[in-house]
């Protein structure tokens, strides 16, 4: 079973080990080493003669003799070379010097999927759509040229640190027209693998959709579909069994409907390309931000009546001959230090800043918590004002 290049991305700051670097490679100045993956060294350098900085893979020196690894690793360098797309590895250049296979890319600043998971933790359901989104891009230009990329996992998508994201490692690729691969041998990664690709059949692009829709389930989990103790049971959820269904805040039932349709087992039942699962997320981000704007005004009508009650909490308190609470807002003072602009703004800030979702759950709540606290305070000196 093969797999991508994992740890092997072009990205800096990595900061790897100076010493035994090779002085240049071709006509690029070596400047670090960044990374290492199943196929070769990556080292980030410039190019003397542009002054371009470039990510390098370089063929591992005890693989140079095995012809397999060489095909995969020119097969990465062509593939990835025909396509140019803001959301795919762009490949400059491929060569060989002294006998080692080496392929010259963009040098990307940020992280793999996997990585910008583990150190943000939950992604906001719009951050996580953006990706999404991404991701089909992506692949519905290599699938454009033909190109099936068989291993679409999260070491292999490419966070920017701007966020942007990229698809890396055309490694285990496949032209729609090439026969490099034999039938019956499985290329990929288990855990986000299509059910006919995990039995070694013929695949199309739907394997790539299927993979992706894997992929998508992560992002708004942060574990993996068909997590299992073992590969032959990992294998046996992919080709039988749905993933547990997850939370409606972590994936609304109209999001949960395309990722079931992204994640059928049958092909005939699977979006039949990246276009047609693009058009449903855009279609449901859309919806998803309308209902959004209803909720950011529908909140914001609620902070007024809030505000409404502080104001005559106020005015008991004046007549009661005590002094009047510093703060006016509706909001607690602990949300105000999360969300700033509600404390410059106030309620009006609901309706030209665009919150996201899981922001207006909290300032739902508080305000429900406000309301109930300050109803109780007036009730209070209602209560006391009569009886004086």
């Amino acid at each position: 079973m093969t797999s991508g290049s994992g740890g092997s991305w072009p990205g800096a700051g990595s900061g790897g080990a100076r010493s035994g670097l090779p002085e240049r490679i071709g006509h690029y100045k070596i400047t670090d080493r960044i990374g290492r993956g199943a196929m070769g060294v990556v080292y980030s350098g410039r190019d003397e003669r542009t002054g371009r900085p470039a990510a390098l893979k370089v063929m591992m020196t005890d693989l140079e003799g095995d012809k397999e690894t060489r095909e995969r690793f020119n097969r990465e360098a062509n593939v990835a070379g025909k396509m140019v797309h803001r959301n795919i590895i762009n490949v400059y250049e491929a060569g060989e010097e002294d006998g080692r296979l080496y392929m010259v890319m963009e040098l990307l600043e940020g992280e793999t999927l996997n990585d910008y998971m583990k150190r943000v933790g939950h992604l906001p359901l719009e951050h996580a759509l953006d990706l999404m989104m991404q991701v089909c891009e992506g692949l519905a230009i290599a699938h454009a040229h033909a190109i099936v990329h068989r291993d679409i996992k999260p070491g292999n998508l490419f966070v920017m640190r701007d966020g942007g994201l990229k698809i890396l490692d055309f490694g285990v690729a496949r032209l729609a027209n090439s026969s490099m691969t034999a039938s019956g041998f499985i290329v990929g990664t288990p855990d986000f693998m299509s059910p006919e690709q995990a039995r070694g059949r013929e695949i199309d692009q739907r394997s790539d959709v299927f993979s992706a829709g894997a992929v998508f389930y992560y992002m708004l989990s942060g574990v993996k579909p068909f997590s299992a103790p073992d590969l032959p049971a990992v294998l046996h959820r992919v080709n039988s069994e749905n993933p547990p269904q997850l939370t409606a805040e972590q994936c609304p039932p109209g999001l949960w409907r395309i990722l079931m349709k992204a994640l059928a087992k049958q092909t005939s039942e699977r979006y039949a390309d990246m276009g047609q699962l693009l058009a449903d997320l855009v279609r449901y981000q859309q919806e998803f931000d309308a209902e959004t704007r209803t909720l950011s005004s529908t909140i914001k009508q609620r902070a007024a009546d809030v505000a409404g009650l502080v104001a005559l909490r106020n005015q008991l308190t004046v007549r009661a001959g005590q002094s009047v609470p510093a703060s006016a807002s509706p909001f607690s003072d602990s949300l105000l230090d999360r969300y700033p602009v509600l404390d410059e703004r106030g309620g009006d800030a609901l309706g030209v800043v665009p919150f996201r979702r899981a922001a207006l759950t909290q300032i739902s709540a508080d305000l429900d918590a406000r309301r109930v606290a300050i109803n109780a305070e007036i009730t209070q000196m209602k209560q006391l004002g009569a009886t004086t």
